[in-house]
């Protein structure tokens, strides 16, 4: 990140460079915390040897183990964001938002944000009016990462007071712009050219009397409000030492691992060829000792071997490290490799994974607030104002455990028959695991045979008037000809 000890804008006042150079500040004494967890993450952290084992010309070699990324990972795959839900409210398309959900392709996009929170501790979510005319929806909502964003936070508000993102040309080391979000206003800078002066470029007024940034905060407390990386020191320290225990075992392997042979009583004519020049030493190992002569005395050389090292040492210690690993992060030792020769049950499955999924549902509380205020901010910039129906937005997430399709058929099934739930609610095919798409179809379909039976009634309705018309024609008939009769037999009479 560059270093820069002011900022500097024309179009800004004072009290705004003063908050855009503090924020900037913040943003550059974080970026080297936020570069560690990032090479951590991918794999790419450079391990010092202790150098005592491993001699330093071999430190080059590439060693790489990715428990912190299989850490983040793990957490992040069972936070799977399912869009909102009003409370009190059995619809699909909560305060209009289904199609802001489906343009900005959050159900997928959400998975990126969570993952900035759990690498970094934090990671931001802005909402603002996208520009039709170059293709973006009408409401857009973006996710920025801590090394480009960060802000102000206001604990008695709980939220923003301000923040501020930057851009910058790596390639030039330079920023090349400054976008500077206040509660009632968006202030966009950019630098023309690498020699000119930054300068404010436009000025969008939105008067929400709020910052349109949501933060998605991992494990926020009250005196670190930004939250926690998942790759703590401790995760960090085990991952250094595996990486030194596969080394030493690279070196083990290399220098060894193969059987070392040595020789008593041979000549040094035994490691000569006939014009007397030494034999390399590998064409002495693969086939010269087999053709050792006698010495003087008639006795044959005796050669012996050394025991070739044992890897065992190692993979017992990665195995303690992996354990110590687990235990850290709330991983299932099957996760890391520990593979039973008996299948584990469906109890001892649960039993492992309880303390990862309450993890997964802490998070889910803390995110799923996020990302429904960043719903309840577009509402509030389409509407004028949030209204206080938009308080009764919520996230829904799937469920973080690892339930068989059995036992969620059997459990919404049975609160199905006692009336908990409805046959064809949302809600139950949600608890069966069906996903959006599925759930649309079946809605689909559950319209259509709606719509079928409804022209089946009418018909047979149609057709049930028809008859009782026939029969009522019929009687009329039978009427006016009875009616006839009589008036001819009365005629007769006369």
């Amino acid at each position: 990140m560059v270093s820069l000890p002011a900022l500097h804008v024309r179009g800004m006042d004072q009290a705004e460079q003063d908050l855009a150079s503090r924020m900037l500040s913040k943003l550059l004494a974080r970026a080297p915390y936020n570069r560690l967890r990032e090479l951590y993450y991918d794999g790419n952290d450079t391990i010092d040897s202790l150098g005592i084992a491993v001699p330093q010309l071999l430190n080059d070699v590439r060693t790489v183990v990715g428990w912190p990324g299989m850490a983040v990972n793990t957490l992040e795959e069972r936070l799977d964001w399912q869009g909102v839900a009003l409370i009190g409210e059995d619809t699909d398309n909560p305060l209009g938002l289904r199609d802001v959900i489906i343009d900005n392709e959050m159900e997928s996009d959400t998975q990126q944000g969570n993952l900035e929170s759990l690498i970094h501790g934090v990671g931001f979510v802005v909402a603002s009016r996208g520009d039709t005319t170059e293709g973006e929806p009408e409401w857009l909502i973006t996710i920025e990462p801590p090394t480009r964003m960060t802000g102000e936070w206001s604990a008695r508000q709980r939220r923003l007071s301000s923040a501020l993102s930057v851009d910058v040309d790596e390639t030039a080391h330079q920023i090349t712009g400054v976008t500077l979000y206040l509660p009632n206003q968006t202030i966009f800078c950019e630098r023309p050219n690498p020699s000119s002066e930054m300068r404010v470029v436009r000025r969008a007024r939105h008067n929400l009397g709020r910052v349109p940034v949501e933060p998605l905060v991992n494990q926020p407390r009250r005196g670190r409000p930004w939250g926690k990386s998942e790759i703590t020191p401790a995760l960090m320290s085990y991952t250094d030492s595996g990486v030194r225990t596969m080394l030493s075992m690279e070196v083990s392997r290399e220098f060894y691992s193969s059987p070392k042979e040595f020789i008593l009583g041979a000549s040094e004519d035994a490691f000569t060829d006939e014009q007397g020049n030494p034999i390399p030493a590998w064409m002495s190992y693969l086939g010269r000792f087999k053709a050792l002569e006698r010495d003087d005395e008639g006795e044959l050389p005796e050669v012996r071997q050394f025991a070739a090292a044992s890897p065992a040492p190692y993979v017992d210690q990665i195995k303690l490290l992996a354990q110590m690993v687990a235990g850290e992060a709330s991983i299932p030792e099957s996760y890391l490799g520990f593979v039973s020769a008996n299948p584990s049950s469906a109890d001892a499955i649960r039993a492992t994974e309880a303390r990862l999924v309450k993890r997964a549902e802490r998070r889910q509380q803390v995110l799923g607030r996020s990302w429904a205020n960043v719903l309840r901010l577009v509402v509030a910039m389409r509407d004028g104002g949030l209204s206080s129906e938009a308080n009764g937005l919520v996230s829904r997430w799937r469920d973080a455990a690892t339930p068989t399709r059995a036992a969620m058929a059997d459990a919404t099934m049975k609160l199905v028959g006692v009336g908990v739930l409805s046959p064809d609610s949302e809600v139950t095919y949600e608890q069966l695991g069906f996903d959006q798409i599925t759930i649309a179809r079946l809605r689909s379909e559950q319209r259509r045979r709606r719509s079928e039976r409804m022209l089946a009634q009418l018909v047979g309705a149609a057709e049930e008037a028809a008859a009782d018309e026939d029969v009522a024609a019929l009687d009329r008939v039978a009427a006016e000809e009875a009616t006839g009769a009589r008036a001819g037999a009365a005629a007769q009479n006369l």
